[in-house]
């Protein structure tokens, strides 16, 4: 079970995850409903482009993702060493 530590980071953590996902899904769903016909070309340039910033926002959610987990977890087990394991 996920353990409150005295300030409460980790629920807040959680809650902030879960406001940003609603929140974009929130986006995407008005974007969707508003699509309209595009009267443009589109070459494959800016398709990669766009390809692109796709993927790069993706790996910076991820390393994002991954330092926020690892602060999380190293402030609830305070006194193990993350590099190999043994108490300070």
């Amino acid at each position: 079970m996920l353990e409150l530590t005295a300030k409460g980071r980790p629920l807040r953590c959680i809650y902030a995850v879960l406001i940003l996902l609603v929140t974009v899904l929130q986006i995407v769903a008005v974007l969707c409903a508003s699509a309209q016909p595009a009267y443009a070309y589109v070459d494959p340039g800016s398709g990669l482009f766009a390809l692109q910033i796709i993927s790069t926002s993706f790996a910076g959610m991820i390393f994002l993702i991954r330092r926020r987990l690892h602060r999380l977890f190293r402030s609830m087990y305070p006194g193990q060493n993350s590099e190999n394991g043994k108490q300070k």
